[in-house]
């Protein structure tokens, strides 16, 4: 589903609804109803509010209601930009819990309702896409991002979270819904305590194993909620999962591998008729099914609350080493389930909150710094990856070290992938200030093998104009890094540039839809801690301490492949044809040594005029 919209978004964007369009918050919302959003009626109240928009030059006062299911809705009345800008709110979580009720459940009935909600949804959401993509109403093409968000609010869950998962994809939507999507990180409301005590009791039985159990919950998401709790003395954090979740992926995900396997034959029938009318790929070759299926994959991943429990346990293994002090919570498993997580309670506060970082005195600049280095860390050392570190997920201490939680969504990026990322790294990171023409041509060689090794570049790919592309960044960054003028792009690989994506060379993993949304929360926490953050300068330290790190590895293979060598030496020296030795043991000896030290001396020496 949100695959059509990131195709039909592409399709014939005007000037003024262009990748560059400065996208408004609206806030719109289907009408209530019976579960199944009346779209059709939706897409005519978004009409006439567009056409009352685009035909007055003034905004009326307007009001706000409530709706029946609990959505706020604005009037008739015109809106105002107050009301444009305002991002969607709900008044209950239960109201909200109960529409989605009539959408959900194990029977036929239950999934073939669900189903016609979804393709209804999908089939106005496309054609209410396309139309604005054709208009130059940038207006439209704002109001039909915010439909498109309440739609997804209305239709549940699953929705909600692939909305999140896409908000960071600005490769594969317009500006405009990635920015309407942004706010379903928090639109979710919770539900009573009372539901969650009926949810936790057929879980964990009843009564409950817990000393106390507090009915407010700490935080809410589109999957679950957190409540504080007690157990055997020692405080914890109860993590209570919705009802009903794996029935709705279940056919959710039925439709949306079927709305990609469309769009996989629609974008090939696409670049069929382009190749016939002589033009260039529109763009490089992808398989939506893949995005489908690496969403499946960690989204039912993270409905299931024994393996998150494993998963952390993994994630604090995988830092074991590496030096870091994040902080990862214990798991309580005799009191886990598939649908309930109790871990470990640690009094920790958003390190967005600024008053309250302030107030613990803690060290801004070093602890943003802190927050891209332990990124980096999971990109480029261990390959564990944290999907979702936003700031709900990504907390400090009072003594200043960063806690995440949640690891329903983990990822394990492939050996291969990670040395491809540390190789683009050291490419682009590890030169002289004034690199020479042949310094240049090795940083960018390096640059594109690692790009080709991530999975960004096809393997055959136009060799020449892949070296110029690598040439060029390397000597961008290094003009950059040393504060003269940067090499306009359009003037210098402009041509290549084009040919790479002519010929479908340059694409976007699929595995990196989760790394690109995590580098879009920990980029943001970053910048809040520190605004004049330059991503450049930040990476420069960690980065540094790999290329020293990868210098000594070296040095140190180099030491024991020469001292394997002079083992013989070492026993009793090389023997001549009458079988007595030609060295003394004492003199094999030293020279094993000497030559150990000179090539130890000679290593440092290359890494210190690095």
């Amino acid at each position: 589903m949100l695959a059509a919209l990131a195709l039909c978004s592409s399709f014939t964007l005007p000037s003024g609804v262009g990748r560059h369009a400065c996208p408004l918050r609206t806030s719109r919302c289907a009408r209530p109803g019976d579960g199944i959003p009346f779209v059709m009626d939706a897409a005519i109240a978004e009409e006439e509010a567009s056409s009352a928009i685009s035909t007055s030059p003034t905004f009326g006062e307007g009001s706000i209601t409530a709706g029946a299911d609990g959505v706020v809705v604005p009037t008739r009345a015109s809106p105002t930009p107050a009301m444009l800008a305002e991002p969607l709110q709900l008044l209950d979580g239960d109201e909200l819990e109960a529409k989605w009720d009539k959408l959900r459940g194990g029977t036929k009935r239950a999934s073939f309702r669900r189903s016609l909600a979804l393709q209804r949804f999908f089939f106005v959401a496309t054609w209410k896409t396309v139309r604005a993509n054709m208009t130059d109403d940038e207006l439209r093409t704002n109001i039909t991002a915010a439909w498109v968000r309440d739609g997804l609010l209305n239709l549940g869950p699953t929705m909600i979270k692939l909305g999140q998962v896409f908000s960071s994809r600005k490769d594969l939507l317009h500006p405009a819904y990635c920015e309407a999507l942004e706010s379903l990180q928090t639109a979710v409301p919770c539900v009573s305590g009372s539901r969650v005590r009926e949810l936790l009791e057929a879980e964990l039985g009843t009564p409950l194993p817990f000393d106390s159990f507090d009915d407010t919950p700490l935080a809410g998401a589109s999957l679950g909620q957190v409540h504080r709790a007690v157990y055997k003395g020692t405080p914890v954090a109860v993590k209570i999962q919705r009802a009903g979740l794996k029935n709705m992926f279940d056919t959710d995900f039925k439709n949306i591998r079927l709305g990609c396997r469309v769009m996989n034959a629609c974008e090939h029938g696409y670049e069929k008729i382009r190749r016939w009318q002589g033009k260039d790929k529109a763009a490089a070759d992808r398989d939506w099914m893949e995005y489908a299926n690496d969403a499946a994959r960690l989204l039912y991943e993270e409905i299931d609350y024994i393996n998150e429990g494993k998963n952390a346990e993994a994630f604090a293994e995988s830092l074991v080493g590496t030096g870091s002090n994040v902080v990862v919570p214990k798991v309580f498993t005799d009191v886990t389930t598939e649908r309930v997580l109790t871990m470990e309670y640690i009094e920790s506060v958003k390190m967005t909150d600024k008053a309250k970082v302030a107030k613990l005195g803690l060290d801004t600049k070093a602890l943003s710094q802190q927050v891209l280095d332990t990124f980096l860390m999971q990109l480029l050392t261990t390959g564990v990856l944290h999907c979702d570190p936003h700031p709900g997920n990504m907390c400090v201490t009072p003594s200043g070290q960063i806690v995440l939680y949640d690891f329903g969504m983990m990822d394990t990026l492939p050996q291969t992938t990670v040395q491809g990322m540390r190789k683009i790294a050291f490419g682009l990171l590890n030169g002289s200030p004034e690199p020479s023409k042949k310094e240049i041509t090795t940083r960018g060689d390096s640059v594109m093998e690692g790009l080709e090794m991530a999975g960004f570049l096809a393997a055959d790919a136009n060799k020449t104009a892949v070296r110029l592309v690598g040439e060029f960044l390397v000597q961008f960054f290094s003009d950059q890094a040393a504060g003269r003028a940067t090499q306009d792009v359009t003037e210098q690989i402009d041509y290549e540039l084009r040919s790479l994506l002519g010929c479908g060379a340059i694409a976007f993993p699929s595995a990196f839809t989760f790394v690109a949304r995590a580098f879009t929360s920990v980029d943001g926490i970053a910048k809040s801690l520190r605004p004049d953050y330059e991503l450049r300068e930040a990476v420069e330290p960690f980065v540094g301490q790999l290329i020293s790190d990868e210098y000594s590895s070296q040095a140190k293979a180099k030491r024991d492949a020469l001292l394997e060598q002079a083992k013989g030496w070492l026993q009793a020296g090389e023997a001549g044809e009458d079988g007595a030795p030609l060295v003394s043991s004492r003199d094999a000896a030293l020279v094993a040594a000497g030559l150990a030290a000179g090539v130890a001396i000679t290593q440092v020496l290359q890494a210190a005029g690095q």
